[in-house]
């Protein structure tokens, strides 16, 4: 990769932030719909595919297995998910969403699902191959960045310190997560 600083005001750079914002206000909207907080959406979307151990779960989800256990307790308390033995390891558990959980997700997921379609309609199967490219290598990029930033190679410069840190523990209280936002 080239040692060019692209501008913060680049327009693929304003989109994907757009983008970002969005997506995130898409999924404060589908928790309220759904009546559960962010870390559970996160969960559960992990479970739309099949059911998965806890551990793995945690792991996916960069959570400790106590606290995924919490979560988890939670969910089933709300009929989201249901535990049960691995079916070649009875010791282990899988966790799977319930079928009510599916037909919910379907009824806050599929107008967004065809709204996605709406939006490039016009293209043709080329131009929306184009698309699929450009935002599979895009989530590369933000996989692979997200890698470097967690494993402390992108540090802030020397001297930042932030002027509200968190709390031990990264949740940002109420007067800073700000009005409406769910925590999580």
């Amino acid at each position: 990769m080239a040692d060019e600083h692209v501008h913060p005001d680049d327009p693929l750079l304003l989109a994907c932030r757009a983008l970002a914002r969005a997506m995130d206000g898409f999924d404060e909207a589908a928790c309220r719909a759904l009546r559960i907080g962010r870390s559970d959406l996160r969960a559960l979307n992990l479970l739309e595919h099949g059911p998965l151990s806890p551990a793995v779960m945690a792991d996916a989800l960069g959570l400790s297995r106590p606290a995924v256990t919490a979560l988890l307790d939670r969910l089933v308390r709300g009929g989201y998910v249901a535990r049960s033995a691995a079916p070649h390891d009875r010791r282990s558990v899988r966790v799977a969403l319930r079928p009510e959980t599916y037909r919910a997700f379907a009824a806050v997921y599929r107008p967004l699902g065809q709204r996605v379609h709406d939006s490039v309609r016009d293209l043709d199967g080329a131009e929306r191959a184009v698309v699929v490219d450009a935002m599979t290598a895009m989530t590369g990029a933000f996989a692979s960045a997200s890698r470097r930033a967690g494993s402390g190679d992108d540090v802030p410069p020397a001297g930042f310190e932030p002027a509200h840190p968190p709390p031990e523990g990264g949740a940002l209280s109420p007067e800073l997560r700000g009005p409406g936002r769910a925590r999580g």
